[in-house]
């Protein structure tokens, strides 16, 4: 019963997440994915994934401050700031190879909505589910590994909808 609640709560995660790539605002993709990663922390700490509850958590507070501080000029310094406590941490968390993937992807986030293009930050988001997927196969996030997927598909139709390809 715990592993299906575990599941689900990853599933309400990456469902949030896919739906945000196909909001066209860039704070409306924010806002969607704060809650999204508010999931991601639960749902990788349940499965002890430290390293990736550490990054879904500074990420978290990372897209809630530059949601606030969209307009300001301060947003870049603290992007940085969370960047750096990020590489911080995952120094002193660190617990294999696969540790790396969540930082590359909880790094990568962060620099795309420092962007105003959301063609970017979609972009960013497939790189991103690339390095999910790989930590979701190896702490066998069973429900990440799907919607992972389905983030990528559905994550590269959108770039290819808003391009009108």
């Amino acid at each position: 019963m715990k592993f299906l609640f575990i599941q689900f709560i990853g599933a309400i995660g990456y469902s949030l997440l896919a739906y945000s790539y196909f909001k066209e605002d860039k704070r409306q993709i924010l806002f969607m994915q704060i809650f999204a990663y508010l999931m991601f922390v639960i749902h990788y700490y349940l499965l002890s994934g430290i390293t990736g509850a550490i990054c879904n958590l500074i990420g978290l507070f990372a897209l809630l401050a530059i949601y606030i501080l969209d307009k300001s000029k301060f947003k870049n310094i603290v992007a940085t700031f969370f960047i750096v406590e990020l590489l911080l941490i995952n120094i002193y968390e660190f617990q294999n190879f696969f540790s790396i993937f969540p930082l590359v992807a909880s790094i990568s986030v962060i620099i795309s909505f420092l962007n105003n293009d959301e063609d970017v930050i979609r972009i960013i988001g497939i790189i991103s589910a690339i390095c999910w997927l790989v930590y979701a196969v190896v702490y066998k996030s069973y429900i990440a590994i799907v919607f992972e997927v389905l983030t990528l598909i559905g994550t590269f139709y959108a770039y290819i909808k808003s391009k009108k390809i």
